[in-house]
């Protein structure tokens, strides 16, 4: 981005301003420990911290200007006088946004939006420029520090958008007005905040709310919930799954350790993918529709599936372990859904001696959460038969091993995970696959760290 100071007076409908030098802003910053010559700071008021405490600091940083919402507020160098910072920041990212000339998808769901957003930017970036949000800046701060971090040349913009209330992806998606949205399923993530699956499929849906008219939306056709929200609209839409009605059909698949092999009704071709666990071929479908009406061939698309192996970390991330295991590290968020589906990928694992799986509590589930982390337990029980053993770890998580009942399986419950490191490395066997998911704020990484020091 490039702005010069009196163009964001006019931009944000300030106040007033203090101009000493109309000088260029090529960026934005919201911390003033990571400014860099050029930047726009941007302070905000919080209960315990006031940004414009630190506007003199990022000055000293090479700041070009700053907002300040404290109209007493002085300063001998360049200082915007707005309303609110989230506003301000908010409507420099739309005015940003039109000015380039890319294409914008917006995605979201309650599992696999992270790692839907990486296999798009993979695929599409074979040929294309394409800029996507960093970590999970997916709120509506995150998405304008995302849009206004884009480079000028940027030819499409992949845009992960989160909410926990309703109304948050409709602003967002109003913001956006994007080219392409898609949603990849719908769990029980923040369910406490939604009621109940019907309440986050509504709240989901909101994405679609500000697409271009003649803008797509990709979605999960199997599940029932999507699939009626779009049979009562007349927004363009293609589905993705295994059912006989859907665009794109995944037709048969194999899964060995080292990729899969799958079959797409697109095409007569074989697809292969390094990527793990059946949900991600879900994950691959939509990135396959969105690249298809973006202009990829299907055998354009193929190639680029079979070559994206990196995807952002924890996220079914594959560690070597000892000499002969493998730890996979799908530690970054979990709900029952996306823990089944771990458990799904550790099941279907053939070569390996010992199965363990490391499941941690499961938080913002709701009344429920007793009862959804007892299902996980359930799942285990009846859906798998070479799970050797299940450790929970956490006050929630001992509800899973608690509903094991098949006797094959060996269960272990430790209240923290210090207990767990501790355990594993006192009880390493050969040939092992160890899947350690739960909420981030479990920080199973932790145990990761320990026993592979």
């Amino acid at each position: 981005m490039k702005y010069l100071v009196t163009d964001l007076e006019k931009i944000l409908n300030a106040k007033r301003v203090n101009i000493t030098s109309n000088v260029e802003i090529t960026g934005i910053a919201i911390d003033s420990r990571k400014v860099k010559q050029g930047d726009l700071f941007i302070p905000f008021l919080g209960e315990n911290v006031d940004g414009h405490n630190y506007i003199e600091s990022a000055f000293e940083k090479g700041a070009a200007a700053s907002l300040s919402l404290k109209d007493d507020f002085v300063s001998d160098n360049n200082i915007i006088y707005v309303n609110d910072s989230y506003e301000a920041i908010q409507t420099l990212a739309k005015h940003y946004l039109e000015s380039l000339n890319a294409k914008t998808i917006a995605i979201t769901g309650s599992n696999g939006k992270t790692t839907t957003k990486d296999i798009i930017t993979s695929v599409l970036s074979t040929k294309y420029k394409v800029h996507k949000t960093q970590g999970n800046f997916n709120n509506e701060l995150g998405v304008p520090i995302t849009i206004l971090a884009a480079p000028e040349d940027s030819e499409i913009l992949v845009l992960e958008m989160g909410a926990d209330g309703f109304g948050q992806l409709d602003f967002l998606s109003k913001l956006v007005e994007p080219d392409y949205t898609v949603i990849t399923n719908i769990g029980e993530s923040h369910i406490e905040f939604f009621k109940s699956r019907e309440g986050i499929a509504k709240a989901k849906f909101e994405i679609t709310n500000g697409m271009k008219k003649d803008g797509y939306f990709v979605y999960n056709g199997d599940e029932v919930l999507l699939k009626t929200l779009v049979d009562s609209s007349d927004i363009n839409a293609t589905s993705c799954g295994e059912n006989s009605y859907n665009d794109i059909i995944l037709e048969n698949y194999t899964i060995t350790r080292n990729k899969i092999d799958f079959k797409l009704n697109i095409s007569n071709e074989q697809y292969f993918t390094k990527l793990k666990g059946k949900h991600n071929l879900y994950n691959i479908m939509f990135a396959t529709a969105i690249a298809s009406k973006i202009g990829l061939t299907n055998e354009e698309i193929r190639k680029a599936i079979e070559n994206t192996v990196e995807i952002t970390g924890m996220r079914l991330q594959s560690i070597p372990y000892k000499e002969d295991s493998l730890i996979i590290n799908d530690a970054y968020n979990a709900s029952p859904t996306s823990m089944k589906a771990g458990v799904d990928v550790v099941s279907s694992y053939d070569d390996f001696d010992y199965k363990t799986l490391v499941l941690g509590s499961m938080f913002e589930l709701g009344p429920n959460e007793v009862n959804y982390h007892g299902e996980v337990g359930e799942y285990i029980s009846e859906n798998t038969n070479d799970i050797d053993l299940v450790i929970s770890v956490g006050e929630l998580a001992e509800n899973i091993t608690k509903q094991i009942k098949n006797d094959k399986i060996k269960t272990l419950h430790f209240p923290t995970t210090a207990e767990v490191s501790e355990y594993l490395k006192n009880n390493k066997h050969k040939n092992e696959v160890i899947l350690f998911k739960a909420s981030r704020s479990m920080k199973l990484e932790t145990i990761i760290e320990e026993i592979t020091k």
